[in-house]
């Protein structure tokens, strides 16, 4: 069907650039932190540059580290687990919406709205971030929910406190978040709020707790990294005690949705113009609803909240699109299809030509790091900018070894820097990703003065100094 080519397209189209485009935001993090992991065996503790790291719970970090296996280290491996997820919620998407509706079509364009909404199919349908993986596995937790409240068997409460666990291995306390707010969204479409204190449901909870924290006592600083996490996950809060900041979150953050769930957001707001008072909701999708509406709560009263954290409610907004498309929106399907066949082409166009257009004007951060590293050649170097961390990572994949902050290379021949530093000789100075970045080497006097002082610890602790000094002394007495 013309519907499933337009979501094998749509999916083609992610692959144009893919493994030259330089790393953005925190997709440097993921592939540093992984590479470390591997590189170190410390698969319980993550490290960035050599630092201890306690932002981010290790699992996405493992899965990277699979993909390395596979296709050994460079800017597509990381970025092929968001690849994997984003393939993987396509046809989530369609297989739950088939078992609700059982229309082949339907499905097909549940699954064809989630892969060209925008920020899918231009974005974090694509790039090495938590996202798109974290989607997958709420979304998941969402269906077992659903199918609870339809069927009433109890495993699926035990397999969404098992599942909430691996969420909090992706993203730390949402996790909780996610889970007890579909439970309340589940009371209140049951009309029963005890039933959260039935058996099945607390042993669902200890089954939460323990598969989100038995990893946590393996790390350096235990402690350390719950606390760490705690403040990731509600420090953005805090931000809506300014009136003023929250009033324009509530006013702007909605709006956002309408270019993130674009195209299918435009021929929503079409049917809601035009049908509003004949559209009927099914049984079926009453709870969706609920589920959705609940969820979104964290959000939408944190003032701090950006786009993309919304993603993992993506799945459930495109099975109600489809559903109002299918159903509503018959004179809007040629309007819809000719915008989706634009975005797809859109996404080609912007892999084949803005992309590179980007790399250029970000300074070729891949192509400079390549130069670099022959300049460097197999010499130590040290990268002491965590700034720069997007243009130290290409080192750790051209060496097959990690490049670390200097304090734990202290034999490095080079140094990259952000930053000016007195006492050292700058060799280059390169413009990356907007920033200046400096090549050094050791000053002249500096490599004296360490091997000097290296001279001297070899003799102190050796048996030359005592032989110089007994020969001193016997040619004192030969004197007297």
């Amino acid at each position: 069907m013309y519907i499933a080519l337009l979501i094998f397209l749509s999916f083609l189209s992610l692959f144009p650039y893919i493994n030259n485009f330089p790393f953005r935001g925190e997709e440097a993090t993921r592939a540093i932190v992984a590479f470390e992991m591997s590189y170190f065996g410390k698969y319980f503790q993550p490290t960035i540059l050599g630092d201890l790291y306690f932002n981010k719970p290790p699992l996405f970090n493992w899965l990277i580290i699979l993909y390395s296996k596979i296709l050994g280290w460079d800017i597509i491996t990381a970025r092929a687990v968001s690849l994997t997820f984003t393939l993987l919620n396509t046809l989530l998407v369609f297989l739950f919406t088939y078992r609700i509706f059982k229309d082949l079509k339907t499905s097909l364009l549940s699954g064809l709205i989630f892969i060209t909404f925008s920020d899918v199919l231009y974005w974090y349908g694509w790039l090495a971030e938590i996202d798109i993986t974290l989607t997958f596995f709420v979304f998941l937790l969402f269906i077992f929910i659903y199918e609870y409240a339809k069927s009433g068997n109890h495993n699926f409460i035990l397999l969404s406190g098992i599942l909430t666990g691996i969420i909090f291995m992706l993203k730390g306390f949402p996790a909780f978040a996610f889970f007890g707010l579909s439970l309340i969204a589940l009371a209140i479409y049951k009309r029963n709020l005890f039933i959260l204190l039935r058996p099945y449901f607390i042993l669902s909870y200890v089954l939460a707790i323990v598969w989100s924290f038995w990893w946590i006592s393996l790390s350096d600083e235990p402690y350390l990294y719950l606390k760490r996490l705690w403040n990731e996950s509600f420090s953005r809060v805090e931000s809506s005690a300014n009136f003023y900041k929250f009033l324009e979150h509530l006013i702007s953050y909605p709006l956002l949705h309408v270019k993130q769930l674009f195209p299918a957001s435009f021929i929503f707001f079409g049917i809601l113009l035009t049908r509003f008072k004949e559209i009927k909701i099914p049984n079926e999708l009453k709870f969706l609803i609920i589920l959705l509406g609940f969820n979104y709560i964290p959000y939408i009263i944190s003032a701090k909240s950006e786009g993309r954290y919304v993603l993992p409610l993506f799945p459930l907004v495109a099975v109600l699109f489809a559903y109002l498309i299918e159903n509503y929106g018959e004179k809007f399907k040629k309007v819809f299809y000719l915008l989706v066949i634009l975005s797809i082409l859109g996404r080609f166009l912007y892999g084949y030509f803005f992309l590179p257009y980007l790399d250029i004007k970000r300074g070729k951060p891949k192509e400079t790091a390549i130069l670099v590293n022959k300049l460097v050649g197999e010499r130590k170097l040290a990268c002491d900018c965590s700034d720069i961390k997007n243009f130290c990572v290409y080192f750790d994949f051209f060496r097959n070894e990690p490049v670390l902050k200097s304090k734990y290379t202290k034999d490095w021949e080079f140094l990259l820097d952000c930053k000016k530093r007195e006492g050292l000789n700058l060799l280059k100075k390169y413009r990356i990703n907007r920033k200046d970045v400096y090549l050094y080497t050791r000053a002249y006097k500096t490599i004296y003065a360490d091997s000097f002082s290296n001279m001297l610890t070899f003799l102190r602790s050796s048996e030359i100094l005592e032989g110089l000094h007994s020969f001193s002394g016997g040619h004192k007495n030969r004197l007297k």
